[in-house]
């Protein structure tokens, strides 16, 4: 059952068929709110590609919510703009947006050094998953001016200060972090809050049907400190329904710090401990630089 604390919100979840977009699409629903979610995948894509946004909305159902499934490619701006339309056409404003959709390569490197990555990996993750957030966040904005407020919420990670994968894994990450900076500076007089928030260590779905993607020490960092998406999902609703989050706005914010704050649990009714925000690199990803 929702709770009903965001009975009157609107909001929109980018890259919402597996992982934190599927997570916040549920956390938001649970809090009773309206949720459209856009993904590119209608249909499971089996073990490669777990997930898809029918099973998202079903998910939505389960506890309650109202979930609504858009077919988007965030990489085409006629598709995203779309998206806007329908949320225009059909709501007539958007109270919530959140970026999180991105594009992975099927296996990321590792450990290699950015000479010798190529660089259609740079592509790959700054279109869709930085660009895709600008983007996105252009056409939101519009519809949250007439009511003079309204959250933008970036996903993000620690990558974004710390060596993590790779250089433009890295970059990705950091350029997120500072666009919910830097908006939040220009949407300050409007009444917009603008947020970058940071999951911990996530249980995915890709990672339970690829447990080999990862190295094995993440992969027992997950184990050992890992969090369900949902409770990605949970911050975000909370967030979502404090009055003065506007006093956030501008800042990277960890979900589990925010749980100490807001009270609330993962789904098994505890709280992860909080990713490091120290900037050095973390030992298992140091570059093995070939010379």
């Amino acid at each position: 059952m929702t709770n009903g604390r965001l009975g009157n919100c609107i909001a929109l979840v980018t890259g919402g068929s597996r992982g934190v977009g599927k997570g916040v699409a549920i956390g938001l629903a649970e809090a009773g709110a309206t949720v459209i979610v856009t993904a590119r995948t209608r249909n499971s894509g089996g073990s490669e590609w777990p997930g898809s946004l029918d099973e998202t909305i079903a998910a939505i159902n389960e506890v309650g919510g109202r979930g609504i499934g858009v077919l988007c490619d965030h990489s085409d701006d006629a598709s995203v703009h779309e998206v806007f339309d329908l949320v225009r056409r059909d709501y007539g404003r958007l109270d919530v947006l959140v970026n999180n959709v991105f594009a992975a390569p099927n296996v990321m490197p590792v450990n290699i050094p950015f000479w010798q990555v190529p660089a259609s990996l740079w592509d790959t993750m700054h279109r869709v998953g930085l660009r895709s957030h600008f983007v996105a966040s252009q056409f939101a904005v519009p519809l949250m001016l007439p009511q003079q407020r309204g959250l933008i919420v970036n996903t993000s990670s620690g990558g974004g200060v710390r060596y993590t994968f790779n250089v433009p894994f890295g970059v990705q990450k950091s350029g997120v972090d500072r666009m919910a900076r830097d908006m939040a500076h220009e949407l300050k007089p409007f009444g917009i809050a603008a947020i970058s928030i940071w999951p911990g260590y996530i249980k995915s779905e890709k990672l339970a049907a690829q447990p080999d993607r990862v190295p094995p020490a993440l992969a027992k960092l997950i184990a050992e400190r890992g969090e369900t998406p949902v409770f990605a999902g949970r911050a975000v609703a909370a967030l979502a329904a404090d009055p003065g989050v506007m006093a956030k706005s501008g800042q990277i914010l960890l979900a589990s710090e925010l749980a100490a704050e807001y009270g609330f649990t993962d789904v098994d009714g505890k709280v992860p401990p909080p990713p490091s925000r120290d900037p050095a690199p973390l030992s298992v990803f140091k570059p093995n630089v070939a010379t």
